[in-house]
């Protein structure tokens, strides 16, 4: 199966996110951060996308490779090391651009910039001047870098721009660091990038998720802590446990129960204190008394609502209008009367009367018989006189009516309510023996005491409106007072108080309960905390849901199973072309005994590292190596990486061959030539003779040259990191002096007519000097150089042939020319004998033109 196929097999059990991630970048799409923020707003809402089409239409053909990235310039270096440079640092965008600079010229400041700004195994803080500068300078530069065809400027550090990873950089720690640590190397095959690029977006979407967690991390809300004897309750197990799945109906139902306690955090302290610290004996007596006492609240409480409640006050007004009904029949009856000699029978004057004169007939006068009596000869018991028929009768009728059933419910009405009428009346709603309970239980009861009164002051209010409503015809208000639950309080009081004072009696039964107190006590302590921050609460709980989401959409962002996958796919494709790479650039430097191996992953990349071949004892190659050895790995695993890198972007080096030896020195020379075939290739380097090297060998390839130098200014200062686009002197070869011998004959020959003898004489001398020195350096490179290597170890038998070809005339030539230039020098004092004349221009120039052509045709002897 291919590996597309393969990826997109994997991909139908990763999350639908996922899939959508895949499927833009393998169509070229690329994700900005708004794609990206509303990715992680998608995943951690867990809103559900559509399934996403991902298959090999999707995939498109292998892309270009990158863009290389290449130097332009470097200018205006602010606080870089002590830099200081009217001019920039320019650079070839092709070939090799070789910079030399003396020691401590700032040819390294210029390098340690550049090492910040590219891909580099190692990497150093770019330092300001430390003799003048604060810690607070910040260095600056600015770049110029050719990003394919187009320039762009950037600003360092403030504009960096990703494409600049793609040059690559080395130095002596760079080395170090490719030989003792891992690496990674840049060829991945095509089909990865889809997963590279699923990699690069989870670690977009961790990275923003991770900002998210920070700030959700620095929103806790401040919720009720749980201390270790509350923590099996049930505020305490809530809080303990809180979540963003935690229940809110659950957070008010504690609410709830703090508020139907009947016990008071007060009450439990008092309680504790006494418990604590009082006198069994007199605690139990003190118990019982206010036991007693709540229950005398209670009962006096339970009296008064039944005179005052909305059922007593309902009974006396229904007493009310039961009367009022029966006065009203009572009239009726009563006109039957109205032809009676006097008026007013039947009213309630006459009733009273009435009733007077029936206890006075039946107590004194007439004994024994029932009120009237209307016998014959019989008196009246009011005007005593003997009855007659009428009056008999009269009083009869009377008797008759008085005892009619219409009378006897009116007199047992008004007896009701007079009855409840007085007990209104007389009801006193805080007597003294109240008042003094109410004082006595106060600082055990606050908050009963509290109720008690204010309920009391209730009542005493319904009391004064009831007895107002009495003097008129109208309903009594009801003053919907419920005493039921401070009825309950108080009963479950003063038994609690009955069976504390019991418990004291035995000193264990004083400790559990002291430990149930302190419980019950923290406990609706912890209630009491969790009523007031239940705001606090319900913010928390939205806090930890999001944490929560947060998390999980972290975890569904982890890049584990994505590099396990990859390393599946591509571990043996990967791990061969990069060992196969390593293996013919150690065999360029003469290196022997090494390979290159997979040492892990880390996220979707294989990391290599350079092990010895056959090892039988676990050592680190740095043990083994020589300096110069190690040197020539460090550079082989540098040479593998630009080779792997398909971007052919710019390859920078600082002084790669410090330590190694003369042979080494030329095949490193060898290879950046070859290299500069097909990049741009900048050197940094101190040494001369590796210059001629570089200078040589790219010579012969044809690789273009630019020649650049880093010197230290002439001002008192002496400020280092002056730029200029030549060689000095000592480094250029013998083409590059003649080429100046040239041009500065030329520049003699048109000033020299305003010049005095003097000058001509210092300028002609100073330029014979230099053609004496181009004479040694045409011996020592061209005709010594080519037999002998570096220090003479080494004979290059096969350029033997150029002593062979060298002629007689040759010496001659040689001789007579280096003579000539060796007086006009000022190398020795002139004889007094001699009167010395400095030769003229046209001297000069067919003494350069000679030496000229000696050069190119003693060179073409290495030729066959």
């Amino acid at each position: 199966m291919a590996l597309e196929e393969l990826i997109i097999a994997w991909s139908k059990d990763r999350p639908a996110w996922q899939r959508e991630v895949m499927r833009r970048v393998a169509t070229g799409d690329v994700l900005s951060a708004a794609d990206y923020d509303q990715l992680v707003e998608d995943i951690v809402l867990a809103k559900q996308a559509s399934a996403p089409v991902f298959g090999l239409k999707q995939f498109p053909q292998p892309a270009a490779e990158d863009s290389p990235v290449r130097l332009v310039s470097i200018a205006k270096p602010e606080h870089v090391n002590a830099l200081e440079s009217k001019e920039p640092l320019t650079f070839e965008s092709g070939g090799l651009t070789i910079i030399y600079g003396d020691n401590a010229s700032g040819k390294s400041g210029y390098a340690r910039l550049l090492k910040r700004i590219t891909r580099a195994r190692h990497q150093e803080e770019v330092l300001t001047d430390v003799f003048r500068d604060t810690a607070l300078a910040k260095p600056t530069a600015t770049l110029v870098v050719r990003i394919g065809d187009e320039d762009a400027s950037l600003n360092w550090p403030e504009s960096p721009r990703p494409e600049l990873q793609r040059m690559l950089f080395y130095d002596g720690a760079c080395g170090s660091a490719y030989i003792a640590t891992e690496s990674d190397f840049p060829y991945r095959p095509s089909a990865l990038f889809v997963m590279d690029g699923l990699i690069e977006a989870c670690v977009e979407v961790r990275s923003r998720i991770d900002t998210k967690l920070v700030e959700n991390g620095s929103s806790t809300n401040v919720v009720p802590a749980v201390s270790e004897g509350v923590k099996d309750t049930n505020a305490g197990r809530f809080l303990a446990g809180l979540s963003g799945s935690a229940n809110v109906e659950a957070l008010d139902a504690l609410i709830k129960k703090f508020n139907d306690s009947v016990e008071t955090i007060d009450d439990l302290k008092n309680q504790e204190v006494r418990l604590r610290a009082a006198d069994t004996s007199k605690e139990r007596q003190s118990l019982i008394r206010q036991s007693e006492k709540l229950d005398s609240l209670r009962k006096q409480l339970e009296q008064i609502h039944a005179v005052l409640g909305n059922e007593g006050l309902a009974a006396l007004q229904g007493h009310r209008a039961a009367l009022a009904a029966l006065e009203g029949a009572a009239a009726v009856l009563a006109q039957s009367f109205e032809s009676e000699p006097l008026a007013g029978v039947g009213s309630a004057p006459w009733k009273e009367l009435w009733e007077s004169a029936r206890r006075f007939s039946e107590d004194h006068a007439y004994r024994g018989q029932a009120f009237p009596v209307v016998n014959d000869g019989c008196r009246c018991v009011l005007c005593q006189q003997t009855l007659q028929p009428d009056g008999s009768d009269r009083l009869s009728r009377f008797d008759r009516f008085v005892k009619d059933d219409t009378q006897v419910r009116l007199r047992e009405a008004r007896q009701l309510h007079d009855r409840a009428v007085e007990r209104l009346t007389n009801l006193t709603t805080t007597p003294d023996a109240v008042v003094s309970n109410l004082k006595d239980l106060e600082a055990t009861h606050q908050d009963l005491v509290a109720e008690i009164s204010e309920i009391l002051t209730g009542y005493e209010n319904a009391r004064q409106r009831a007895r107002e409503a009495l003097a008129s015809p109208g309903e009594i208000a009801k003053p919907g007072i419920d005493p039921g639950t401070l009825s309950t309080r108080l009963t479950a009081a003063s038994s609690a108080a009955k069976a504390t004072a019991g418990d004291l009696a035995n000193p264990a039964v004083i400790q559990t309960q002291l430990a149930g107190l302190t419980g019950r006590r923290i406990e609706l302590e912890l209630l009491q905390e969790v009523k007031k921050s239940r705001a606090a609460i319900l913010k928390e709980i939205a806090r930890l849901k999001e944490r929560e989401a947060l998390e999980a959409a972290k975890s569904a962002a982890a890049t584990g199973s994505i590099t396990k996958k990859i390393l599946e796919l591509s571990e043996e494709s990967i791990t061969e072309v990069v060992r196969d790479s390593f293996t013919r650039e150690t065999e360029r430097l003469h290196l022997e005994r090494v390979t290159i191996s997979r040492t892990r992953a880390d996220k979707g990349t294989l990391l290599h590292q350079p092990k010895l071949v056959g090892a039988r004892q676990q050592v680190t190659l740095p043990r083994v190596f020589s300096e110069g050895e190690r040197t020539a790995l460090g550079l082989a695993a540098f040479f593998t990486e630009a080779h792997l890198d398909q971007s052919k972007s710019a390859i920078i080096l600082d002084d790669p061959v410090t330590s190694l030896d003369h042979i080494r020195r030329g095949l490193v020379a060898v290879r950046l030539a070859a290299l500069a075939e097909t990049r741009q290739v900048v050197v940094f380097t101190h040494d001369v003779s590796f210059v001629a090297d570089l200078k040589r060998e790219a010579n012969g390839k044809s690789v273009r040259i630019a020649e650049r130098s880093v010197t230290r200014s002439r001002a008192d200062e002496r400020k280092p990191g002056a730029c200029s686009a030549t060689h000095p002197w000592k480094a250029k070869d013998v083409p590059a002096r003649l080429e100046e011998l040239r041009q500065e004959v030329a520049r003699i020959k048109k000033d020299c007519g305003t010049w005095d003898q003097k000058a001509y004489e210092d300028a002609a001398a100073i330029w014979a000097g230099n053609l004496s020195e181009t004479w040694e350096r045409i011996f020592s490179q061209e005709i010594l150089g080519s037999i002998l290597a570096e220090g003479g170890l080494e004979v290059r038998p096969m350029m033997v042939k150029v002593l062979a070809r060298f002629s007689d005339t040759d010496h001659k030539e040689f001789d007579a020319s280096y003579s000539r230039v060796s007086q006009w020098a000022k190398r020795h004092d002139k004889s007094a004998l001699v009167n010395y004349v400095a030769p003229e221009v046209n001297t000069l120039e067919a003494e350069l033109d000679s030496v000229t052509a000696w050069f190119k045709r003693v060179k073409g002897y290495k030729n066959p």
